[in-house]
């Protein structure tokens, strides 16, 4: 019996490993820009983890909807996830993921894990300086559940005193939830105001499509090293996560991994990023989605 019981354990010992071998990990990324852009910008950090995972496949698998990267996560369609803070609490909070290390962006060669919202208006509308005077104007956001593109603003709006669901004429959302159609809305006075994340101005700025003479920053803060306007506090950014079904001990390696990618490497450049930091503290994009009682707090 105890050689029986020996060939067996063997057996299935081999069967683990062949089993580990053959494993295929998908990571999950919003792909806020389209499809195509997620791949090429988030496949060369799937290429840095095959590199020092050879017995395992990483596979993007990117995803253009908040919403439904929040529905798959509920089926089990992914194993890491990469999404914007209130995506990443959201799916934490009802699937139980974990938050492995935080995005390092480098923005106008300065590194940020920190962003907010800007909330910004055209030069010609005199009567735009702050925000209580939106009552009664028309604004855009990206979308319901973005958080840069539309509930940092919210949130900072409610602190100031003014309530956007009651007292905007009318409060509209972009058609493909991409950033820049709120700055063309603006520009084109198809809105008197608009929300997007902050360095989006600026970026849009250097690459000529904008000049920023022409539009207005809201309730503009100045935070020491974040060289970038901004209408709202700062909150973390991007959270790579693991989900629960991920063994602790790749979710650590995983971690360490991202955590050794350094500004000159390929995934950096192609990501657009410095690197990546230790998990930041998401208690205070929590409190915020408490607060305006969205996604997993709604009542």
């Amino acid at each position: 019996m105890k050689l029986i019981r020996s060939i067996f354990l063997a057996l299935l010992s081999l069967l683990f490993c062949f089993e580990l071998v053959a494993a295929e990990y998908k990571v999950a990324v919003r792909a806020h820009h389209g499809l195509d852009v997620a791949i090429k910008q988030w496949q060369p950090t799937m290429v840095a983890l095959g590199e020092q995972f050879p017995e395992f496949t990483f596979t993007l698998l990117p995803i253009l909807s908040l919403n439904e990267i929040t529905q798959r996560a509920g089926l089990g369609d992914f194993d890491f996830v990469l999404t914007n803070p209130s995506s990443f609490v959201e799916i934490e909070e009802l699937y139980g993921a974990k938050v492995l290390v935080t995005l390092n962006n480098k923005r106008a060669n300065t590194a940020q894990d920190r962003f907010g919202s800007v909330i910004f208006t055209h030069v010609r509308n005199e009567d735009i300086l702050t925000i209580k005077d939106l009552k009664g104007k028309t604004l855009m956001a990206v979308s319901a559940p973005a958080f840069g593109g539309w509930r940092v603003a919210w949130m900072e709006m409610l602190e100031q005193g003014f309530n956007p669901l009651s007292e905007l004429k009318s409060l509209m959302f972009t058609e493909r939830g991409t950033q820049p159609e709120v700055v063309w809305a603006v520009r084109d006075g198809k809105a008197d105001a608009g929300v997007v994340r902050t360095d989006l101005l600026e970026r849009m700025e250097a690459e000529g499509k904008i000049d920023m003479r022409y539009f207005r920053v809201i309730n503009n803060k100045d935070i020491k090293d974040f060289p970038f306007f901004q209408s709202t506090g700062l909150y973390p950014e991007w959270a790579f996560a693991a989900m629960k079904t991920v063994p602790p001990a790749l979710a650590k390696q995983v971690q360490q991994t991202l955590l050794a990618i350094q500004p000159d490497s390929q995934a950096a450049q192609a990501g657009k990023y410095v690197g990546w930091v230790p998990a930041r503290d998401y208690r205070s994009v929590r409190e915020l989605m408490q607060r305006l009682k969205v996604g997993p707090y709604a009542q």
